[in-house]
């Protein structure tokens, strides 16, 4: 897949720099990424091909992990704000943010807590001076309320700001090539509606057809087996 990125406080001097290598492995990890989608159930939506996140999330963690990054716990004291980040290495933490867009804050308020703390995480062999987050272009269709990057870049853009955060953060947005009609993708599909494993995954090659820009600029489309 194509990706996107932006910086905040600093972040493209600590990727050209400390954390070179590891942005080099996770860059590595978003252009192998095949597209996951998934038949909607939402009204309005029904049967229409979308995001599957859940299927996102389970492939960037399994090549994350092929590369020794790893799930890392969040602290007893931080975990009203969630249970672990998605992976990590070095000093470097990483979080795969395909949920409602107001988890996102909950990734960056334990992340800028850590970061001031200086703690050492499991999984990470120096304290934690660096987010990258993960989320999807807001062309590519998805389940209502969703975080996409566009949004992200605009809300952290607004609160970076004000000087509320100081961690460096990588803002990465997955998309699709504006050039492409076609796609090979992966069709899956889940048992129960909350599953989070896959009952059954397929190989599909989608139709492309491109709409016009939204909100944000991003252009909408919609997707149709080929």
């Amino acid at each position: 897949m194509d990706f996107l990125v932006e910086d905040f406080n600093n972040a493209d001097d600590y990727f050209a720099n400390e954390g070179k290598s590891g942005w080099e492995e996770l860059s590595q990890i978003f252009t192998s990424l095949q597209l996951q989608l998934q038949a909607s159930d939402q009204a309005g939506k029904q049967d229409t091909l979308i995001f599957d996140p859940k299927g996102t999330n389970a492939k960037l963690t399994s090549m994350a992990a092929g590369k020794g990054w790893h799930k890392v716990p969040v602290p007893l004291d931080l975990q009203p704000f969630g249970k672990d980040w998605d992976s990590g290495k070095g000093s470097i933490l990483a979080e795969w943010q395909f949920s409602n867009y107001p988890f996102l804050w909950n990734n960056i308020i334990r992340s800028e807590a850590i970061y001031q703390s200086q703690d050492q995480l499991p999984q990470l062999t120096a304290p934690a001076k660096a987010l990258v987050i993960v989320t999807k272009s807001g062309s590519i269709p998805s389940s209502n309320s969703t975080l996409y990057f566009e949004q992200a870049f605009a809300q952290i853009t607004t609160v970076t700001k004000l000087g509320v955060f100081r961690i460096p953060i990588r803002l990465v947005g997955l998309a699709i090539p504006s050039s492409a009609s076609h796609l090979e993708c992966a069709l899956n599909s889940y048992a129960a509606r909350y599953g989070r494993d896959a009952e059954t995954s397929a190989q599909l090659k989608i139709e492309i057809n491109w709409g016009r820009p939204g909100q944000y600029g991003n252009r909408s489309m919609v997707l149709r087996a080929d």
